[in-house]
């Protein structure tokens, strides 16, 4: 008998906190990953900021796609070219 108690027990600990527990984080805003990236507060991301502490293929694929953002070739990224959805690929 007190074997099912604390199972039963166990069980509603586990159903009230596992929700919670598991539950996916909101997704930031684009203005609030941008604001984030934006270490020195000017309002535009040089390829260091945007590539961050990316190494390797990571680093690569991040200078790949910062190249392909700075439609102006001015070696920032504005917000807007910052905020643009990406084109599906077709299969």
């Amino acid at each position: 008998m007190q074997r099912l108690i604390l199972w039963t027990v166990t069980l509603a600990a586990f159903t009230l906190v596992a929700p919670t527990a598991f539950a996916a984080k909101p997704k930031k805003s684009a203005e609030e990953r941008f604001a984030k990236l934006d270490a020195n507060g000017d309002k535009k991301l040089s390829k260091e900021e945007f590539v961050g502490k990316k190494t390797d293929e990571a680093k690569t694929k991040a200078e790949k796609r910062f190249a392909k953002l700075d439609k102006d070739k001015d070696d920032s990224l504005s917000f807007e070219e910052f905020n643009v959805t990406p084109k599906k690929k077709d299969k």
